[in-house]
């Protein structure tokens, strides 16, 4: 079959897939009307809905037989498709593409489908709470039931009366452009902003609105082309020291462990000028490091020191809160399906978990404190700079086990290589100080170590068996260290360096800074 085949038998496909969406809304709206006949206003609701989706997801159809055509489609139509919430989107938004769209009919769309999904989902189960027994038919009231049939009604005769044709080349490619750029999350907030929309309500044509958008990528591609020569030749004459503030990164850091609030914030940003710390909402776990950077840095080193102050202060944090922080987290630590049908028994889907998960239990989930930024001020300073490399091993190894850590699921159980990346930084850190001679057994030291600042661990003689296997160097078996021994060893390297290493450090900084020699007044 050739390329122009498989296309056309594609579109034939997509084509019979819309028809059925509009049959099976017939047929709930239909359904609908007979059981609000009999009173029964929740599940006449339900079915209405049901309806809604139904078309939804026919112009989800419509949109993914044009990301076919893309060398990789994007996924979002698909996952779309499978979400109650947004199919009832695209039931509103769809139609209303090729009409005058506001921003706030945009948000308006929004807030209708999740209100309806809502508001089925209490006309469906019965709930149990300490305000009492909730039945499901007290929840829809019968005009609330009959206005979203009759919602659904008109969507329906709207969709069954648009005429259907296949689009020009120049459409197509028009259509597969604002895909492309409406899945990339980089460019989604721009096409979606109040400027565009608003430029969509002027010109109440959408293909005119696509056009110009993409006039408007494409000019903003030509000027940031023009912005990076200029810049790279300003490199070749930068000032020692910076003149002004160049430029601004933002990097998203989140926590397994804590939570943030906006005013603990407020302290740290009032005494840093070019680190700001900032709430990421709606997530209370995930916050903002934004750097501000001087003109004496050039554009071909934006990345890389920009890359290296981030791991710098993401090191001290974690230090600092005795926690977890970093770029992503693990996401697949129970379950690697979407479901699991008993075939005996279709309507019930069975839930297995993997047990234990694959979660770290940092204990109650804390919210990061001013006492947790002041140490990780103190460890942002006391941390080795970029002319100490002599001292970056141990720190090395640091951001070895907490990017192990984030890699660790179901598909790749690596607590061994994180437990053995921060045995190292241990060790690592206790040469640097002198507690370690670099060649004695190391259970010793280690041990001496944790006696004094937890006497009476229960799994010390678990740890110094640890401290054997790894000092080997044979290969170890999986299973052999558990998610919470990575844990514990992660904190006694936490406790080691607030302990024994930032102090000295702080002091030599603070010397440094009374009794500057030569080189620095220079």
């Amino acid at each position: 079959m050739t390329d122009e085949q498989k296309q056309a038998a594609d579109e034939t496909k997509m084509h019979h897939a819309m028809d059925a969406c509009i049959t099976s809304a017939r047929n709930l709206v239909e359904s609908a009307k007979a059981v609000l006949a009999l009173g029964k206003s929740n599940i006449a609701y339900h079915l209405a809905t049901a309806a809604l989706e139904e078309l939804g997801k026919r112009e989800l159809f419509a949109v993914r037989m044009v990301a076919s055509t893309e060398v990789v489609p994007p996924s979002w139509p698909e996952k779309h498709a499978q979400d109650h919430v947004h199919k009832l989107f695209w039931c509103f938004f769809g139609p209303s593409f090729y009409e005058t769209l506001t921003r706030k009919a945009l948000e308006d769309m929004r807030q209708l489908a999740r209100t309806i999904h809502d508001k089925r989902k209490g006309g469906l189960y019965v709930e149990s709470d300490e305000d009492g027994v909730h039945e499901p038919h007290d929840a829809i009231t019968p005009d609330d039931a009959q206005a979203l049939v009759s919602l659904a009604e008109a969507r329906l005769s709207l969709a069954a009366a648009q005429e259907r044709r296949t689009p020009t080349q120049t459409e197509m490619d028009d259509q597969a452009w604002f895909l492309r750029t409406a899945s990339d999350p980089r460019t989604r907030n721009m096409i979606m902003s109040a400027g565009a929309i608003e430029k969509l309500s002027e010109l109440k044509d959408a293909k005119a609105w696509v056009k110009w958008l993409k006039e408007q990528f494409e000019k903003a591609s030509t000027d940031g082309l023009a912005a990076i020569q200029v810049e790279l030749q300003r490199s070749k004459s930068l000032p020692e020291k910076p003149e002004r503030d160049k430029w601004r990164v933002r990097v998203r850091l989140i926590s397994d462990s804590h939570s943030v609030r906006p005013g603990t914030l407020k302290t740290w940003n009032d005494h840093s000028q070019w680190i700001k710390l900032l709430p990421a909402p709606p997530k209370k776990n995930q916050l903002f490091l934004e750097l501000t950077l001087g003109d004496n840095i050039p554009i071909e080193g934006v990345w890389w020191f920009a890359w290296g102050v981030a791991r710098h202060f993401v090191t001290a944090l974690n230090i600092g809160s005795m926690g977890f922080w970093w770029w992503r987290m693990p996401e697949q630590v129970n379950r690697f399906y979407e479901s699991i049908v008993d075939l005996d028994q279709p309507q019930m889907e069975i839930a297995i978990e993997r047990n234990p998960s694959l979660k770290i239990d940092w204990g109650e989930n804390r919210a990061l404190s001013q006492d947790d930024l002041a140490r990780t001020a103190m460890a942002f300073a006391a941390l080795p700079g970029p002319g100490q490399r002599e001292k970056h091993a141990a720190f090395n190894y640091y951001i070895g086990g907490i990017t192990f850590l984030s890699l660790n699921d179901v598909h790749w159980q690596c607590e061994i290589q994180a437990f053995g990346n921060f045995y190292l930084s241990l060790k690592e850190m206790m040469k640097d100080v002198g507690d370690w001679d670099g060649t004695s057994p190391f259970e010793t030291p280690m041990l001496k170590f944790l006696d004094e600042l937890f006497p009476g661990l229960e799994e010390r003689d678990r740890f110094s068996e640890l401290c054997r296997a790894f000092d080997t160097g044979e290969p170890l078996k999986p299973g052999f260290v558990t998610l919470r021994e990575t844990s514990f060893i992660k904190l006694f390297c936490d406790a080691y360096f607030m302990r024994r290493i930032q102090p000295a450090e702080l002091r030599d900084l603070e010397g440094r800074s009374r009794n500057p020699s030569d080189t620095d007044k220079e």
